[in-house]
């Protein structure tokens, strides 16, 4: 056959080719001929399944891809919630641990300086570390303390490493147990009130710390 005389068009009915209207008597025999025509189904069949499929994967990927940023995106919203929440709850744990805490801490002070009155002196040796290269130290006391720091004053000096004078004065500015602690580069405020203040920003400091982790 010289001429294609029709063409099927991804559906079920038998058009002309373009440009052929009228069909010759010899050839109408073959224009019904089952294996041109079974060839031909063949032929668009295969064209349409190749289409189909390109275009269904088309869409399958789309849809995986939105689906894939759908999920993205709900998984991050997921761990937004999830920080927030954490971040909740361990300000809250801090809003309550502190307090308790400090409160235990100023309750072991207050027995401890109760129960000895060198208590005191505890607390203004660990406060002199910090100025042990110093050479002139005036400590201020509670008149309440005075007595207890004099007797202790040798025991004051062995925290020193050229230590030149060292004044133990009575000051009714300081509370019972605490200590100022004078000297040429500076003063220490040693009373106790300051130091549970101190306590305080170290346990922040230390469950910021332990969030992070």
């Amino acid at each position: 056959m010289s001429k294609k005389l029709f063409t099927l068009i991804k559906g079920d009915k038998v058009h002309f080719a373009p440009g052929t209207k009228i069909i010759p008597a010899e050839l109408f025999s073959e224009l019904l001929s089952s294996s041109e025509l079974l060839k031909k189904v063949q032929e668009d069949a295969a064209e349409y399944k190749l289409g189909v499929v390109s275009e269904a994967e088309k869409l399958k990927e789309a849809a995986e891809q939105e689906g894939f940023q759908l999920g993205l995106e709900q998984w991050a919203d997921h761990v937004v919630k999830l920080e927030e929440e954490i971040g909740r709850v361990q300000k809250d744990m801090t809003d309550t641990i502190i307090p308790v805490a400090l409160k235990a801490a100023k309750k072991i002070i207050g027995r401890e300086l109760e129960i000895s009155e060198d208590a005191v002196v505890d607390i203004v040796i660990n406060n002199l570390k910090a100025v042990a290269h110093h050479k002139k130290i005036k400590i201020h006391v509670n008149k309440q303390d005075l007595i207890t720091m004099e007797k202790n004053k040798e025991k004051l000096k062995k925290n020193f490493e050229q230590l030149e004078t060292l004044l133990i004065v009575e000051s009714e500015e300081v509370k019972p147990g605490g200590a100022i602690i004078e000297t040429e580069g500076g003063i220490i405020n040693a009373q106790l009130d300051n130091l549970i203040l101190i306590l305080e920003k170290a346990f922040e400091t230390f469950m910021k710390q332990d969030t992070k982790v």
